[in-house]
């Protein structure tokens, strides 16, 4: 068996805040407000929580935290590899936030029939 090269997406996420970073900074590290904004919370404790979006298990662990400008985690949803969310705070001139959130996700290729396969798709090309 050899080893599948994974391939990136990549999303990103642009948006100016009302709130200051220390604030926004809150909001992404307090259990009880991300709880509210992102996902119920199952559990959370020690830099790893998981919850649930739209009733499937999310499991996340912060990878890098510089308070309060940058966040990562990686971010795992049930049958699927680890991606990393990265949220990066910068104070804007208003006294608000720009907040960029990127979340690379690392899936695997889709896998292409054998040549010598009896899948419709290899059939039909005969």
């Amino acid at each position: 068996m050899t080893d599948t090269p994974e391939e990136e997406q990549r999303l990103s996420y642009d948006v100016e805040l009302d709130a200051p970073p220390e604030k926004v900074w809150r909001a992404l590290t307090v259990p009880a407000f991300l709880d509210r904004w992102l996902m119920p919370m199952d559990r959370a404790e020690g830099g790893r929580f998981a919850g649930r979006d739209r009733g499937e298990p999310i499991e996340a662990e912060v990878v890098e935290a510089e308070p309060p400008r940058r966040l990562s985690w990686t971010w795992r949803e049930a049958g699927e590899p680890a991606g990393v969310v990265t949220f990066t705070l910068t104070p804007s001139d208003s006294g608000g936030t720009l907040l960029r959130l990127v979340h690379q996700r690392h899936v695997l290729p889709a896998m292409q029939p054998a040549a010598n396969s009896n899948a419709v798709t290899m059939m039909l090309a005969a």
